[in-house]
C-alpha cells in the first residue's frame, strides 16, 4: 500500500527542511499535519503530538474558525477564546499574533468590520450561500478586482486546480 502524501495544512508544501519536520496530530480521527514553524512550534515534542485542538478536548461541533466556515484544520485559540486557522490569520493583514514565535492567541479583536461584510465570492459560486457570509475575507490582490474569499478556500483553490502550494512568510 501506498503512503499517504503529507502536506502542511498551513503552507501546503510536503518538504522538510532543516529542524522544520512535519508533525502530525494524533488525536482521535484528527487529520492535520503542519511544519514547526508554520505552527510555531517551539521545543519538540517527545512522543506523540496533538494539534491545540485535540489538546484541548473541547468538543469538535463547538470548534469552528472565527474568519472562515471551516472547522478542521491547523487552528489555534483566539484572544476572544474562540478558534482560527493560522493559515487564516497569516493572509489577513488586520489579524496577528499575541506571540509571533509561539503563533497564539491569534488576535481577532482588531479587525474591522468591513472584513466580515464582504460574502465569499467562491462559497456562494458553489452554492454555499450559507457559508459565504461566515467569517472574515480577504480581497483578491488585483486592485481593479473587488472579490472577497475565505482565505481557506483559497489555498483548496490553489492547491486543487492550480497545482501549486502557498507560500507564505512566517515571522
Amino acid at each position: 500500500m501506498a503512503e499517504k502524501l503529507k502536506f502542511c495544512c498551513v503552507c501546503g508544501d510536503s518538504k522538510e527542511v532543516g529542524e522544520n519536520h512535519l508533525f502530525t496530530c494524533k488525536g482521535h480521527g484528527c487529520d492535520v499535519i503542519v511544519h514547526r514553524a508554520c505552527y510555531g512550534i517551539v521545543s519538540v515534542p517527545t512522543g506523540l503530538w496533538f494539534c491545540r485542538k485535540c489538546e484541548s478536548q473541547e468538543r469538535a461541533a463547538r470548534v469552528r474558525c472565527e474568519l472562515c466556515p471551516k472547522k478542521e484544520g491547523a487552528l489555534k485559540r483566539t484572544d476572544s477564546g474562540g478558534w482560527a486557522h493560522v493559515i487564516c490569520a497569516l493572509y489577513i493583514p488586520e489579524a496577528t499574533f499575541g506571540n509571533n514565535r509561539t503563533m497564539e492567541p491569534i488576535i481577532t479583536s482588531k479587525l474591522p468590520k468591513e472584513k466580515f461584510a464582504k460574502p465569499c465570492y467562491i462559497c456562494e459560486e458553489a452554492g454555499l450561500e450559507t457559508q459565504a457570509t461566515h467569517g472574515a475575507c480577504m480581497g483578491c490582490h488585483k486592485s481593479s478586482c473587488r472579490m472577497a474569499f475565505h482565505v481557506t478556500w483559497y489555498m483548496l483553490v490553489c492547491l486543487l486546480f492550480y497545482g501549486c502550494h502557498v507560500s507564505v512568510l512566517v515571522v
